[in-house]
């Protein structure tokens, strides 16, 4: 992920009119500073942990599904002015995201089932679901139970804003 991240990013990181944020910077020059070995490397880990991962707990124990919090902790306010700039800020990314990256690096199927609302923000809270390579279907229909024996819909909030409406209309 971190070399995709760095090749894509590339012509932006020489770009002095695109203004990157400091974290984002580093990010890119680590992920083009990979060797092809180091990349090697990664993907024969993944494939071994994947494997694994697949038979002790999805085989063996005959699990449909890991589940886990959504999110690892509330959703931070954003600093001033992050929106001309953007903000990347690791720590709060990973004490957010900590639950996400076993999905990512695994390469594993993944759902986000709502689940209800924070009560002072009235942002989302949910579920997280993790499956078994080519397991879509089985998350599909756990995610739908789920969501319909437990969220009460509310509107959105402030914070939200629908990038595919001006599409849709």
């Amino acid at each position: 992920i971190l070399s995709e991240f760095g090749v894509n990013w590339e012509k932006d990181f020489f770009n002095s009119s695109y203004i990157l944020e400091g974290n984002t910077l580093i990010t890119i020059a680590l992920g083009r500073a990979l060797t092809a070995a180091e990349i090697l490397s990664a993907a024969k880990l993944r494939t071994f942990a994947m494997n694994k991962i697949c038979k002790e707990i999805f085989q063996d124990l005959k699990i449909d599904a890991i589940v886990s919090p959504m999110l690892g902790d509330k959703v931070p306010k954003p600093r001033a002015g992050y929106r001309g700039y953007g903000e990347s800020d690791n720590i709060k990314v990973y004490k957010t995201m900590r639950f996400v990256p076993i999905a990512n690096f695994l390469g594993l199927p993944g759902l986000v089932v709502p689940i209800g609302y924070e009560r002072k923000t009235g942002l989302p809270i949910g579920f997280q679901l993790l499956g078994s390579a080519w397991s879509e279907h089985s998350l599909l229909n756990i995610g739908t139970y789920l969501e319909h024996a437990l969220v009460r819909r509310l509107p959105p909030s402030e914070n939200y804003y629908d990038v595919l409406g001006k599409f849709l209309q």
